[in-house]
């Protein structure tokens, strides 16, 4: 495992649990020791960590796998035929690259982004989308639905799996402004926040999207912050760049990333996305006038 966050060393652990041997990297190395003691295993370097025949990585961004993958010279220490699973969300273009990349250096790339928050990737109840060789995905495939509720394939071209979550992370961010506005109407007209969440979530919204960022913008509780405004629009940001690179125009995106820069500049940065719901909640007309 290459990235040990709350997501990858989850997944890490899970990995254990389900009687697989694994080994960790990570740059801050104090991160792992709590994983060794569950039984993984710390590498003390990076290329040791790509020795092993099956790589998995969870990294921030696009700079971090390119980094560590693309300009580190480290992937020379693959094995031939290895092949490593990239679970982080990056954007379509890099993916590609990464793929011609790995392709170059004899190891097999398979693009697998996730969708849940840490508890899911704890309970090991992923969501993940899987775009590679159909032969390589299926030699991961055991060890994927270790970590997951279901394997959603998408396509043979790693670059699709991600196209698949930069455009999930959108609606994701939608739904939270969207459900931001609904509460804020209900509250200035004297409704209960947590019983419009409830009604909605039972009935228009349904889903865990609606229920779990619903209840938490009506608690009003946004840390821990299991993603934060930055990496929204991170996300929000590689879809539209996706989209212009195919001559399309994403108004809603537009503003989604003006208003999670926002959240972030208002002193949101360490807490949860959802957080857009405080800067809803005090939006007046006269701010629109000025």
């Amino acid at each position: 495992m290459v990235g040990t966050g709350r997501m990858g060393a989850a997944i890490a652990r899970n990995l254990v649990t389900a009687g697989y041997r694994a080994a960790a990297w990570n740059r801050d190395r104090s991160r792992l020791a709590p994983l060794v003691a569950a039984g993984v295993t710390e590498a003390t370097d990076l290329r040791e960590a790509l020795s092993s025949p099956v790589v998995f990585s969870v990294l921030a961004d696009d700079r971090a796998v390119r980094e560590v993958f693309l300009d580190s010279g480290a992937l020379t220490a693959a094995p031939a035929g290895a092949v490593h699973v990239n679970l982080a969300t990056i954007s379509p273009s890099l993916a590609q690259e990464a793929a011609g990349h790995h392709t170059d250096e004899g190891v097999r790339y398979v693009a697998s982004p996730m969708f849940g928050g840490v508890p899911v990737a704890e309970a090991a109840k992923l969501n993940l989308v899987t775009a590679g060789a159909p032969d390589a995905v299926e030699r991961v495939r055991p060890m994927l639905e270790a970590i997951s509720a279901r394997i959603w394939p998408v396509g043979t071209e790693p670059p699709q799996a991600n196209v698949v979550k930069v455009a999930g992370q959108v609606l994701i961010a939608s739904a939270i402004q969207s459900m931001s506005e609904a509460v804020s109407i209900a509250e200035r007209g004297g409704v209960d926040a947590g019983t419009l969440v409830e009604l909605f979530t039972s009935t228009i919204t349904p889903g865990p999207v609606y229920t779990n960022y619903g209840e938490l913008i009506a608690t009003e509780k946004y840390s821990p912050a299991g993603f934060t405004p930055a990496l929204g629009r991170k996300d929000v940001d590689l879809a539209r760049s996706q989209a212009a690179a195919t001559g399309l125009r994403l108004p809603v995106a537009d503003l989604l990333s003006a208003l999670l820069a926002e959240a972030t500049e208002a002193g949101h940065g360490q807490h949860d996305w959802a957080s857009l719901a405080d800067l809803q909640r005090h939006r007046d007309l006269t701010e629109a006038a000025r």
